[in-house]
């Protein structure tokens, strides 16, 4: 099963969809001419239309009550959610430069997407496939570090698949924790090698941390990492018109893609094939992980084990998850909304790793999900959200993680 699949049809239920922009009735609609300027408007105010076209198609062709989409309060965290889609494409891609990259974080405590998690920190860098880069960095307190090259992602667009990853475990990291990496087509003589293919177009890189303050919170915390062109080509005269026309239309591709993958409804069939992934509120199905090649999985880490369910809680209720944590290198569970993200990490308990988990005297947990303190260790604060999504990570696990015990009881009953 494809992971770029599921990103598509995560949006509300953690289901699966198939298809992409033109499939899903998100192809680009014409700018409009005259909205701001008549017919004398630039290449860069056309360009600037087609982004607000591509919000409003968003808007009138996902977002419709025929795809499941009545709920005021759901369509205003939609809204939200398209705010945070075109925040990252601006950010990403309004100034970018293939020739001489820099990595910029995916996610931050007011930025999400793509089901963030507080206890990693992610990097995305934009890349031509021609080219060597020298990626270098410290793998720090990280318990795992990886880089995963994606296809298909040239010009803002998402990423149709991973051709290539690199994990500490492959590494020759010195001993301060430093590395370096080279990324290109051809393999260097010696050291870490990241493969590019002829449609690589990003590198993505994961931080995972387990500490007792989730990483995502620190204000300013930054993974020491960096890239830098071998090869760069020569700086040229500013491109005026045409190439901030084509900066804007990057942006306007990065919303209208990452936007089909954001706002689906499940879809039992994909939700079947992952197997991981429960419809039924309240209840866990046991873990896996992704089904498809590594060159099937945009997006995806091949080296995690994963487990979703949504909860469905009255104003008096709480749901109760009992279980054992494996083995393993990370392991931790975070809430998020129905568009993949995660809920206030900065302000709020919504996450919980092993080594924030207060541990019954057997080492099993109870984690409690209400939207009140119950006034019980390992209170996930749901913010009132009567409906949400738990997800569940596990790094190299020894053997299958084992599936968590729910039960559904009155909040007042656990203090």
């Amino acid at each position: 099963m494809d992971r770029r699949e599921f990103m598509m049809g995560m949006g509300a239920a953690g289901g699966l969809v198939a298809g992409l922009t033109a499939v899903n009735g998100l192809a680009a609609g014409p700018a409009q001419a005259g909205l701001f300027g008549g017919g004398n408007a630039t290449a860069s105010r056309k360009a600037m239309h087609a982004i607000l076209d591509a919000i409003r198609v968003v808007e009138t062709t996902l977002l419709s009550p025929k795809n499941g989409f009545t709920d005021p309060a759901e369509l205003a965290e939609a809204e939200r959610a398209i705010g945070h889609i075109l925040h990252t494409g601006l950010e990403f891609w309004l100034e970018a430069d293939l020739d001489r990259p820099v990595f910029k974080p995916y996610v931050t405590p007011t930025r999400k997407l793509l089901g963030c998690n507080p206890d990693s920190l992610y990097y995305f860098a934009a890349i031509r496939p021609d080219k060597t880069y020298r990626i270098s960095g410290s793998v720090g307190a990280a318990t795992f570090t990886s880089f995963t090259v994606e296809d298909g992602s040239a010009e803002g667009h998402a990423a149709k698949g991973s051709s290539a990853a690199l994990g500490d475990d492959e590494m020759e990291i010195r001993s301060d924790g430093s590395y370096e990496i080279i990324a290109s087509q051809t393999k260097p003589a010696r050291g870490n090698w990241l493969k590019l293919g002829p449609s690589s177009s990003q590198i993505t890189t994961r931080h995972y941390h387990e500490s007792r303050q989730s990483v995502a919170t620190i204000p300013g915390r930054v993974i020491p990492i960096s890239i830098e062109v071998l090869d760069p080509a020569p700086l040229e005269p500013n491109g005026g018109d045409a190439r901030n026309a084509a900066r804007l239309q990057w942006v306007a591709n990065f919303v209208r893609d990452h936007s089909a993958m954001t706002f689906r409804k499940t879809s039992p069939e994909m939700a079947k094939a992952l197997g991981w992934t429960s419809l039924v509120p309240n209840q866990f199905n046991p873990a896996g992980q992704w089904r498809g090649t590594a060159g099937q999985n945009a997006y995806g880490n091949m080296h995690a084990w994963y487990a979703s369910a949504n909860y469905e809680l009255a104003p008096d209720e709480a749901l109760v998850i009992r279980g054992r944590f494996p083995e393993c290198r990370f392991a931790n569970i975070v809430l998020w909304n129905a568009f993949m993200q995660s809920y206030d990490f900065a302000n709020r308990r919504i996450s919980l790793n092993r080594n924030q988990v207060v541990y019954e005297k057997d080492g099993s947990y109870r984690i409690v999900v209400a939207h009140r303190d119950p006034g019980v260790p390992n209170w996930l604060d749901t913010e009132g959200r009567p409906k949400g999504h738990m997800y569940w990570r596990y790094l190299f696990p020894i053997g299958e993680p084992g599936k968590p015990d729910t039960q559904v009881v009155k909040v007042d009953s656990l203090a």
